[in-house]
């Protein structure tokens, strides 16, 4: 898949040049050794908390502002990665491709399968500059709170990713004052769709689907806690071939803090 990239295929690449490649780990895990000539950049802490039409057009921009500071252009291919295939770099690819970068790919199977494949590692930092990253949004990745409200009890498959606790609604997210799921969401795991690390196969990933009783060619949104470890999820069902995926980008974070809407326990 073009949003998946191997490490022998990556370093490849990097050698070419004309590549910007992003370590979404932690700065503490970057400093212990990353890719060479990597940056370190994340957007996992900024949430998306109005994802009407407008909200995300706002959105879109600060984030092309962010990533534009730390180097990425639109002029040159993106890879993210962390330690594996994660909610982290899922999170920054499906944003990136939201704000219109046309080549975004992640490194499959993270830093993990970087070093199983015999490639060095670096310690040293990049540098620091500034480029130009205009927005060209896609509103066809992304579902808003008000169509999914609009919507609920209809075609629409909403996935919920998170783990068993959140979903029932016996979590204690701090940040979250309304504990729950979205009324008639489909719940599956996130980490059900993944295996050492790396996507499942199509067929597997399909068949998972099926065993929750999702058909695979319905229309899919998948939602979590901040719209990270459902990036993961959208992408994996576009590994799978998916025709109709989006992600909620706001996910559970926004949808508790509306208390207009509505919320299911069990």
């Amino acid at each position: 898949m073009d949003f998946l990239i191997e490490p022998k295929q990556l370093l490849e690449e990097a050698r070419r040049g004309g590549l910007v490649i992003v370590d979404t780990r932690r700065p503490a895990d970057y400093a212990k050794g990353h890719i060479p000539g990597a940056i370190n950049f994340s957007t996992y802490d900024i949430f998306a908390l109005d994802t009407r039409r407008e909200g995300l057009a706002k959105f879109a921009q600060e984030m092309a502002v962010r990533y534009a500071d730390a180097g990425a252009s639109a002029h040159q291919a993106v890879v993210l990665y962390e330690e594996e295939t994660g909610m982290r770099a899922a999170r920054d690819a499906w944003i990136l491709q939201y704000i219109g970068h046309t080549r975004v790919s992640m490194l499959h199977g993270g830093l993990a399968a970087w070093r199983a494949a015999g490639c060095e590692l670096s310690a040293r930092a990049a540098g620091e500059w500034t480029v130009g990253l205009r927005v060209r949004q896609r509103p066809e990745l992304a579902a808003g709170f008000d169509e999914i409200a609009g919507r609920l009890g209809s075609d629409l498959t909403l996935l919920d990713v998170r783990d068993a606790d959140e979903h029932a609604g016996r979590d204690k997210t701090a940040c979250c004052k309304r504990r729950g799921h979205i009324p008639g969401s489909v719940w599956i795991e996130w980490t059900r769709f993944l295996e050492r690390g790396r996507f499942k196969s199509p067929e597997a990933i399909r068949g998972r689907l099926r065993e929750s009783g999702v058909d695979p060619d319905s229309e899919i949104v998948p939602y979590c806690h901040r719209g990270a470890r459902s990036a993961n999820t959208y992408f994996a069902l576009k590994h799978a071939g998916l025709p109709r995926v989006r992600n909620y980008i706001g996910s559970w974070h926004e949808w508790s803090a509306r208390s207009e809407l509505p919320i299911e326990r069990t």
